[in-house]
């Protein structure tokens, strides 16, 4: 039976610090957008996103399956699905609640903005679109995301059970779904807006299973030992993939190839990263993230000190309510894009993320303190003693 251990910090703060940049990249016209990590690479927050909730997935549901059995995990996910389910709802309901503000009363139209657009279906044929919005076939955009981890915590108790029977070896099905999604890739769900979903289920699963196995490899349920003295190779390793890749993609962009002399142009790539979809995650896609996450992994220990910095617990409890942040940065980023659309320009810009951002670590910390004291109403009082339960 595999040990609980303690909850890794690191998780939660590298989803908080996804959850902010999602945001960011998510508020149309926004000029922040132009410096967050995805600039630097293929990769960008979804994949830290996904990742960790698989990741989290093995720490929470494999003691389930380990103690009480596959019913008592399916169950269990099948209530998250339904948490899921109905957050997906409300925030699109509230996020078309904006969007109409914003085109019947405060005089854009959905043309502009491709965001807008997606919410036409919804006051065109609102039965249709709230229909097929229920089955997860009707997404506007950025609801992608959250119809994929409906999908992969459907799936997650088979794939723990799986692991449970095969250890490792139970990824080479996620491995084998992705080849499957790189050699067919448009076997994607469809969506009345936009065609098709932004996230191949098929090609994204591995990524979260992937996450999933390295939380049963940390949690005791798979062998770890002898990785020391990978270490400092696998870290080396990591950073030139990330630095080439940089360095790729720094040189394909247009501004730099017409700075640049032509015999030293033919030279360099002219065009960017190949393989690097991001709706089939792409092969060169997937290794920038994995070689982000092993870096991430290996230079911020579990025990730096800074983790437990005013900051970082700030970025940490943002990442510990993952769920109502995400949904309630959605909201906000549609906003953020109405605001820019009506009154562009940096002083905007600054306004709609300085305040995104503060609104959703507000709404962490006011989550955790409410945590915290439905925790201690539910703590025995001092010098209570538990009766033994009868045979």
């Amino acid at each position: 039976m595999p040990e609980r251990q303690g909850r890794d910090v690191r998780l939660d703060l590298f989803r908080g610090l996804a959850l902010l940049v999602i945001f960011i990249n998510h508020v149309g016209g926004n000029p922040l957008a132009k410096v967050t990590p995805s600039r630097l690479g293929p990769s960008d927050a979804a994949e830290v996103f996904v990742f960790i909730s698989g990741f989290a997935v093995a720490l929470a549901y494999g003691p389930v399956l380990a103690e009480r059995g596959w019913r008592a995990c399916q169950g269990k996910a099948l209530a998250r699905c339904r948490q899921l389910w109905i957050a997906n709802g409300v925030t699109m309901l509230a996020c078309a609640a904006v969007v109409a503000a914003a085109v019947f009363g405060g005089g854009l139209s959905m043309a502009d903005s491709h965001r807008l657009a997606s919410f036409s279906l919804l006051f065109e044929e609102p039965l249709t679109a709230l229909s097929w919005s229920a089955l997860l076939l009707y997404l506007p955009y950025a609801f992608d995301i959250l119809a994929l981890y409906i999908l992969l915590m459907a799936a997650a108790p088979l794939y723990l059970w799986l692991y449970r029977r095969a250890g490792i070896a139970a990824f080479l099905l996620p491995l084998l779904l992705y080849g499957v999604a790189q050699a067919a890739p448009g076997f994607v769900p469809p969506n009345l807006w936009g065609g098709q979903w932004n996230f191949n289920p098929l090609a994204w699963q591995v990524v979260f299973f992937l996450g999933t196995t390295m939380g049963l490899v940390r949690n005791g349920d798979g062998a770890g030992g002898g990785f020391d003295r990978w270490r400092t190779p696998l870290l080396w390793l990591s950073l030139g993939v990330l630095l080439a890749m940089t360095l790729w993609k720094g040189v394909a962009a247009d501004p730099v190839q017409a700075r640049l002399p032509e015999a030293l142009a033919a030279w360099l790539p002219a065009d960017g990263i190949p393989l690097a979809d991001k709706e089939s995650l792409g092969p060169m896609r997937l290794l920038h993230f994995i070689a982000l996450a092993c870096a991430a992994a290996l230079l911020v220990p579990r025990g730096a000190g800074w983790l437990g910095s005013a900051p970082a617990r700030l970025l940490s409890v943002c990442g510990r309510h993952a769920l109502p942040v995400f949904c309630a940065g959605l909201f906000l980023s549609f906003c953020g894009t109405v605001v820019l659309m009506k009154a562009p320009g940096m002083a905007a810009a600054l306004a709609v993320n300085l305040g995104g951002v503060a609104a959703m670590l507000l709404l962490a910390t006011a989550l955790e303190r409410r945590r915290r004291q439905r925790r201690s109403a539910r703590a025995p009082a001092p010098g209570y003693r538990r009766l033994p339960e009868a045979s």
